[in-house]
């Protein structure tokens, strides 16, 4: 069974953003797990960010990739 998702429940967030990236300006995030992965099919090698963090946490990240001028690839919960 599911548990419920809500503005305050801890999920796993899987983000990928385009490039490579420079770790030292993500450590506000204390559960961020980040590794590279690569994709043939495409020209460039994502990063892959894991996170566990509460919509709040989530939106910093975002708000942090983007100021970054990072692309972001995709978001999904795991």
């Amino acid at each position: 069974m599911e548990r419920p998702i809500n503005l305050n429940s801890k999920n796993v967030y899987e983000i990928m953003v385009k490039g490579d990236i420079d770790l030292s300006r993500l450590t506000d995030f204390a559960e961020l797990n980040v590794h590279t992965a690569t994709i043939t099919e495409e020209r460039h090698h994502p990063a892959l960010f894991r996170i566990t963090t509460d919509q709040a946490g989530l939106v910093g990240l975002l708000r942090r990739i983007h100021g970054l001028g990072m692309v972001l690839l995709s978001i999904r919960r795991v």
